[in-house]
């Protein structure tokens, strides 16, 4: 059981499907404690900004990162990185973030 909890996202006939531990004080009234993964793709990345160290830096801003779309890392597909993040239900999500990088910030 627990390494299904944990061991997810998993894949089920071309869906991707993630699992939690119920608790007692689950509310389906209340969106409070609920995660969703969702995917985040993101675009106009620096050169020196794509690898999964930074990917999973940028995305963690954002949530907790699950999984990347392998696709990102082919030459002929870096059109924009793609990442699998669980975010609280609850907690609005930004529009994007603020990256440091050596050739300076970008959003």
């Amino acid at each position: 059981m627990e390494a299904v909890l944990s061991g997810g996202p998993w894949f089920v006939n071309g869906h991707i499907i993630g699992m939690e531990k119920w608790t007692p004080k689950f509310s389906p009234l209340s969106l409070k404690g609920l995660t969703s993964r969702i995917w985040v793709r993101m675009l106009h990345l620096p050169l020196h900004c794509w690898d999964e160290k930074n990917i999973s830096r940028m995305a963690s801003m954002i949530g907790k990162p699950l999984m990347m779309d392998g696709n990102m890392f082919q030459w002929e597909r870096r059109e924009f990185a793609r990442v699998s993040v669980r975010i609280k239900i609850d907690q609005s999500l930004p529009l994007g973030v603020w990256v440091e990088s050596l050739s300076g910030r970008f959003f």
